[in-house]
């Protein structure tokens, strides 16, 4: 039977002692924690460069945008009280008085024995922006009974400009409606003329 005898056990409980010596395990957990938060502090680091890194970019970035934005800002002004102008523009467009068809109807009533000498017209408007058309027109009349003409004329007039406008006024002035000192050939008929002033007066439809 074979001796083995071991002359290093001394030497080997003494590296175990030394390597259960609390002193040694505490400085060991020490240096892990070092470690720690050593890897935790660059983490850290990382993250705030980071963060300062995006600041300065968002700075840099600010600092290119501003001046556009306070340009906007001047521009979102002017276009505004520009779009205000243009709105008004438009409103008067669309709510000013068209002359043409007027006179396409008083045309369309004024027959061969009508001579429209003159006619004049004017738009008011009150402070309500309530709209008024005034017409005059100067005319002879000639037939058998002119006067008869005339009147005949006036209210053909009227009965036309009703079914388009309102408040429609339609008469002679004072004293207008007078014989005619000549008379005129008409189809080879001699007739005496009158002559008349018509005031004509309406409301636009499409007034406020």
């Amino acid at each position: 039977m074979a001796l083995h005898l071991n002359l290093y056990h001394e030497i080997h409980r003494q590296a175990q002692r030394e390597r259960r010596d609390p002193v040694k395990l505490a400085g060991l957990g020490g240096v892990l924690f070092l470690v720690f938060l050593v890897i935790w502090f660059s983490y850290r680091l990382s993250v705030v460069n980071g963060i300062e890194r995006k600041r300065n970019e968002l700075r840099i970035a600010w600092s290119r945008l501003e001046p556009q934005m306070n340009k906007a800002v001047e521009d979102e002004s002017r276009l505004l009280s520009q779009q205000k102008s243009n709105q008004a523009l438009v409103e008067r467009i669309h709510e000013r008085f068209y002359w043409a068809p007027l006179l396409d109807q008083c045309a369309a009533v004024t027959p061969p024995q009508i001579q429209m000498l003159t006619l004049t017209g004017d738009l008011e408007t009150d402070k309500e922006n309530h709209k008024t058309i005034n017409l005059l027109i100067r005319g002879v009349a000639a037939g058998a009974q002119p006067r008869t003409a005339a009147e005949d004329y006036r209210h053909a007039i009227r009965d036309r400009l009703e079914g388009l406008y309102k408040e429609v006024s339609v008469v002679f002035d004072a004293n207008s409606l007078e014989d005619g000192a000549e008379n005129v050939t008409y189809h080879g008929q001699t007739l005496g003329t009158a002559t008349f002033r018509i005031r004509v007066q309406f409301t636009p439809k499409s007034a406020r």
